[in-house]
């Protein structure tokens, strides 16, 4: 006789929903993630919270620098309309006579009417001011010391915390710690599937304080956490340039544009005029208006000349014309729309970061976005205190009073 063959053992169950299902989708409250988030979304708000509400808020500033500097010094900065405007090279000989021990780097062109003409010096011991002219009659009108006014000082504390290249580093971190607060702030906010419009999206304004604070906190922040996040990951490029260099180099970064255009040192009988130098570039580059002229700074350099085109993203423009400082000649022409994907992603970190992609509705929101991390901080502050900090001093204080001895009632 055969042998029976052996009892086939019960094949393993597998496990339900556990598995299939993660918890953290049905039931977020009782995932362990979601509590681990939920610390490190608490404690590392209450640590990095005054230095985003800092920065976030001199950040709504710094969107609108230009018009709060034309605010503060429009006896510098506006001017009365002409009929024409003066040529700009004898205004420009006349700006840098007047300050022979700085070096003049760039020149403003406000194509606004009532704008007046500004020139950019540097000069020893990290000095740097604005020289301003009227371009109806060349009258030089005054300078302003572009390192001691107050929208300089709000910019470098946005941008550095007032500590120069190691502050800037140091906000790069701290953005990072709050670009993870953001990230955890979506784990705490998921309410769990089927429940995402009715609990996600509520403020149930008849409750009582707490409840509204705590609705308005977890609404808020979901709504503004993708415009926060990018906000966050733009501002980061600036003190950490490399790793997104990499990226775009993935894109396709244009190899050729890794040398600016030079020009050729040579003996000149005449230099090029400022105004020859823009009526070439507006020869090489018809569309748009000439808003900036970068002067050179080495033998080699060349004149850069930007303009901004009807449709351009940028409200400074993006296109230049290159021109050499020997003969004005042109030495390439810098077109945005033919840069490479790479280039064009490096060159969207700043209007991105500052709102001014999209004009003046871009620029109002990302005011509004600046000072939504003050209302998460005090918020936030507030479910702390009532959940926290209350209890433990309502508890010290009961033990103090038990602790008391009772005083005996005399008959």
């Amino acid at each position: 006789m055969n042998p029976a063959p052996p009892a086939l053992s019960p094949a393993p169950t597998r496990p339900t929903s556990r598995v299939a299902t993660p918890d953290i989708l049905d039931r977020p409250r009782q995932s362990r993630l979601r509590g681990l988030l939920f610390q490190v979304h608490l404690w590392l708000g209450l640590a990095v919270g005054l230095y985003v509400v800092v920065v976030s808020v001199t950040g709504s500033l710094v969107v609108f620098r230009g018009e709060i500097e034309d605010a503060l010094q429009s006896e510098l900065t506006r001017v009365t309309p002409g009929s024409r405007r003066v040529a700009l090279q004898p205004v420009y000989e006349a700006v840098k006579q007047a300050h022979p021990g700085d070096t003049l780097r760039t020149i403003n062109l406000p194509t606004a009417p009532d704008a007046a003409w500004s020139f950019w010096f540097t000069g020893p011991k990290d000095k740097s001011f604005h020289a301003f002219a009227d371009p109806y009659t060349g009258k030089i009108l005054g300078t302003d010391l572009a390192n001691d006014n107050l929208t300089e000082w709000i910019y470098e504390l946005h941008a550095n915390l007032l500590g120069g290249s190691t502050g800037e580093k140091i906000n790069g971190i701290a953005a990072m710690f709050f670009g993870l607060l953001c990230l955890s702030g979506i784990v705490i906010w998921w309410p769990g599937r089927g429940r995402v419009l009715k609990q996600g999206f509520t403020i149930q304004w008849r409750a009582q304080w707490k409840r509204r604070n705590y609705d308005l906190h977890k609404v808020v922040g979901i709504a503004s956490v993708g415009l926060l996040l990018l906000v966050i990951v733009t501002g980061i490029y600036f003190p950490f340039r490399q790793p997104y260099r990499a990226v775009a180099s993935w894109m396709g970064h244009p190899e050729a544009k890794t040398e600016s255009p030079r020009s050729r040192p040579r003996p000149v009988m005449r230099w090029p005029t400022l105004d020859e130098v823009i009526a070439t570039a507006n020869a090489a580059l018809p569309e748009g208006e000439v808003n900036w002229i970068g002067l050179p700074r080495r033998p080699d350099d060349d004149i850069s000349v930007r303009k901004r085109l009807p449709g351009d993203w940028r409200l400074t423009g993006s296109d230049y014309v290159h021109l050499d400082q020997y003969t004005g000649t042109v030495l390439s022409v810098e077109r945005h729309a033919e840069r490479s994907r790479g280039e064009r992603f490096l060159r969207s970190m700043f209007p991105l970061h500052v709102g001014t992609f999209g004009g003046l509705f871009t620029r109002l929101l990302w005011v509004v976005l600046g000072l939504v991390p003050s209302l998460l901080f005090i918020s936030g502050f507030l479910m702390w205190w009532n959940r926290v900090v209350r209890p433990q001093m309502l508890a010290r204080a009961r033990a103090v009073v038990a602790a008391r001895p009772r005083l005996s009632r005399t008959p």
